[in-house]
């Protein structure tokens, strides 16, 4: 197995492992803020069921919708300080990474997708405030515009996990290392995500894991802008990490074949 090959397999676990991290805690604090407001919740794979909802006064029924996304900003924020304070680049690091981008992007999509997927989270909030049109679309916008200046941050962290010179330098090669370590995860974890969120009650449930990484393509694409990477000084991501591959499916387990029958709180 040649190193490029390894650096994809490990890149794509690390971005599958971060989106069923992301999806985990997004629903738990859907459920958390539900048991709170005494809804009787049951935690799925990707959604919540609420037993009593008649329970729920409007303030709570804003608060459960807003709990999912504003702990995916805050993951967002959490791991990105966490990945910026440490020089290594290791598995590790790959997965923070990875789930900091993730939890940017979970935020920032349902707020893009606010005014036209009324089941989302943020939809939800706005169809309880009567939110007009012109504030959702305004929301929108910036919300497009976060998710651009997340990709432009991107960029450069990922070039820094190269422990070849060659691979990155001169910068027309950064595109190619760029692409193992961004799109070709995001195409194969796109597919194997979209299996794990079988079944589906929204569609936008099925939507999300395909469409959430089309913004990857400007971090691959401006790698060839980018200048004086560091090299890393760690191979770990070039040579197959069995460790890694055994909480990956661990993780599976737990995904597929606990949280799709539902915990109750």
């Amino acid at each position: 197995m040649t190193e490029r090959t390894t650096i994809i397999i490990h890149s794509s676990l690390c971005y599958v492992l971060a989106f069923m991290f992301t999806t985990i805690i997004h629903e738990f604090a859907h459920a958390f803020t539900g048991w709170l407001s005494n809804s009787h919740p049951v935690m799925y794979h990707n959604y919540v069921s609420h037993l009593s909802p008649e329970n729920l006064s409007f303030s709570q029924q804003t608060g459960i919708a807003l709990a999912g996304p504003l702990i995916s900003l805050i993951q967002g924020f959490f791991m990105g300080g966490w990945f910026f304070k440490t020089k290594k680049r290791g598995l590790a690091q790959l997965f923070v990474l990875w789930a900091s981008i993730l939890g940017f992007n979970n935020f920032l999509g349902y707020v893009m997708t606010g005014p036209l997927f009324t089941a989302g989270d943020i939809g939800k909030m706005y169809a309880l405030h009567g939110t007009s049109m012109f504030l959702q679309i305004s929301f929108s916008l910036l919300a497009a515009l976060g998710l651009l200046v997340v990709a432009n941050r991107m960029t450069r962290p990922f070039l820094e996990f190269s422990y070849k010179k060659q691979w990155i330098q001169p910068e027309q090669n950064a595109p190619k290392f760029s692409f193992i370590m961004i799109m070709l995860p995001y195409i194969i974890g796109s597919v194997i995500i979209t299996f794990l969120y079988l079944p589906v009650i929204n569609i936008v449930s099925i939507i999300y894991p395909i469409m959430s990484g089309m913004i990857f393509i400007y971090p691959w694409r401006n790698a060839v802008t980018v200048k004086n990477v560091r090299l890393s000084s760690s191979d770990q991501i070039g040579n197959l990490s069995w460790i890694t591959v055994l909480i990956f499916m661990l993780l599976l387990i737990i995904f597929r074949m606990v949280l799709p029958r539902g915990i109750a709180f």
